[in-house]
């Protein structure tokens, strides 16, 4: 995962994981380990984004049961959305 933001600051390093402190979240880059799952968030409007990219059944999952998705989103055709 890599975020671009307007202020960011590393905090602590632990083997590959670098843990930083950001503000003004510009964007969001996160490729899974698979390879299956590739996405990037764009910052458009205060908290509000735009997500491209594609999606495995398992990292779906995952945003539904973490609550970043809700149930309404997952049911629309890609169409609609």
């Amino acid at each position: 995962m890599y975020v671009e933001a307007e202020d960011k600051q590393t905090i602590k390093k632990i083997k590959d994981i670098t843990f930083v402190s950001v503000s003004e979240i510009l964007g969001i880059i996160y490729n899974s380990k698979s390879g299956e799952t590739r996405l990037k968030w764009r910052n458009m409007k205060e908290n509000l984004g735009k997500l491209t990219g594609n999606i495995s059944s398992n990292t779906l999952v995952n945003l539904f049961a973490s609550g970043v998705l809700d149930e309404s989103f997952i049911n629309k055709p890609s169409t609609e959305r």
